[in-house]
This record gives C-alpha cells, structure tokens and sequence, in this order.
C-alpha cells in the first residue's frame, strides 16, 4: 500500500502496523480467561483476541519503534507464572526509596535495563493511538487524544530528531505480583486538574502519561522521561484504579463477554 507514512511523512510502502505490538497479544492470549484478552477503549471493556493493526508505517519507521523500545521492553514483560524477567532483574538491588507502599528504582542503575527502550516504547503506543486511524470490531476508534502540537513533538522524538517533549513526563509502574493481570488495556485519558492523563497497561507494567503546561513539576523526579536515574515504581498493580474497573468489569460482564468472543 503506497501511501504517506504516518512517522517519517514520506510517501512509501506502508506495512500493517500494530496498536499494541501482536507479541503481546500471543502472551495474553494464553493467559486470560477463556483465551481471549481484555482491552479497553474509550471507558469500554471489550474482550477479543482480534488486534487492532492498520496500513500506517512504512518499514523504516516500524524497524525504528521495534529496534529503539519494542524488542526490548517485551522480553521483560510477564509472561506466565515464573516468567518475569523483570521482576528477575530486580533481585538483589536496593531500591532508591520507599514512596506510599511503592519501591522506587533507579534504572540507571540496574545495567541489563535499558530504561530509554521502555521510553521509546510508551511514547510509541501513546503516539500511534494519537496519531493513527485504527479500527476494532469494526469500528473506528476515536483518536487525536494528544493534540496536534504533542503528536508532533513526540513523531519527532521517536524520529530521534529533538528530545522527550518538555511538556510531557512519563511514569511507570512495574509489578510486584506473582501473578500480574495478563491483559492489553488501550490507551486511554482523562483530564486532571487542567492537564491531561493517559495511561495503558501491558502484562505486568503500567505507563502513565501526563500532558500540559501545569503537569507538576515533582513527577519529573519520579519519572523514566526526565529523571537522570530514570526511576520507576514497583509496586501492587491490582491497586491501579485501571487494573481495578478492568477487574471490576470482568467479574460482573464475563458471561456477556464470552458472547462478544465468539462473535467477533
């Protein structure tokens, strides 16, 4: 498909693009009831194995996201009981600080983890939802959740052509669980006292965008995008107000879903 590539902007040959990179959903697939993943878009739960994947990057730019945070970021994601490698990595090293009933990590400091790839990787997901057309179920899912003048600053930032956006700051929550939620949950966002909050779920790790000219200046220290330790949280997932409405939903909606399943 000949077309303007959503990244690089020049006219090329695009390939099917992924929302969510299709690994995951191989993970998930195994792992969550009736073999079917969760997802969630615009304050909807619906539960499917279809990935949601468009005609919207040439190669390049897809080699790019793969290369600066997928490949990466995936080989630490929970995979099944025992299968965490990044809970692994964490053995034996001492957290920063203690915050609320969450440890604090330095990234810098832990040396088989690449905290600039997890970067890449969730600025490329927030992006791509932003930016991108994409279809689930049929249907359109709603997008231009970033502003014209953030998804510009962050297509130039996977580009690798200027910096994080300044006015952006990236958390990320790693869990402490044996046994983490296994699902893909959308991006999604909310506004919050005069600025904008995105978050998406993967196997085991939450990232959380905040967006705006009053973002408060304090999460710049617990951040992986501006930090110069690139410190992130380790900590009970299943207390994510995102983990919990996807939890929540599920135990009330799970028969309604098996439905939803086998049509789709």
């Amino acid at each position: 498909m000949l077309d303007q590539c959503g990244m690089c902007k020049n006219q090329k040959a695009l390939v099917e693009s992924h929302l969510i990179p299709k690994s995951i959903y191989k993970i998930i697939v195994e792992k969550s009831i009736s073999r079917s993943p969760v997802s969630i878009k615009g304050g909807k739960f619906v539960k499917t194995s279809n990935q949601v994947k468009a005609y919207f990057l040439c190669s390049c730019c897809e080699a790019k996201l793969s290369k600066y945070g997928e490949d990466h970021v995936l080989r630490y994601t929970y995979r099944d009981a025992g299968k965490f490698k990044f809970q692994e990595t964490l053995e034996g090293i001492k957290p920063e600080f203690e915050m609320d009933s969450a440890l604090v990590f330095s990234g810098s400091k832990i040396p088989k983890i690449k905290i600039s790839h997890f970067v890449h990787f969730a600025a490329g997901v927030f992006w791509k939802a932003s930016a991108g057309k994409w279809k689930f179920l049929g249907k359109q899912l709603a997008n231009n959740q970033l502003g014209k003048k953030y998804e510009n600053q962050f297509r130039e930032f996977l580009l690798g052509s200027s910096q994080f956006p300044e006015k952006a700051v990236l958390t990320m929550s790693v869990s402490n669980e044996k046994e983490p939620f296994s699902i893909a949950i959308f991006p999604n966002y909310c506004k919050h006292d005069g600025y904008f909050q995105h978050r998406f779920y993967i196997p085991g790790i939450e990232f959380i965008l905040w967006v705006g000219n009053i973002v408060p200046k304090d999460l710049k220290n617990i951040s992986i995008s501006h930090s110069a330790g690139g410190a992130f949280f380790y900590e009970c997932l299943d207390n994510s107000p995102l983990v919990k409405e996807a939890k929540g939903f599920l135990k009330k909606n799970v028969r309604k879903l098996r439905k939803v399943t086998k049509s789709a």
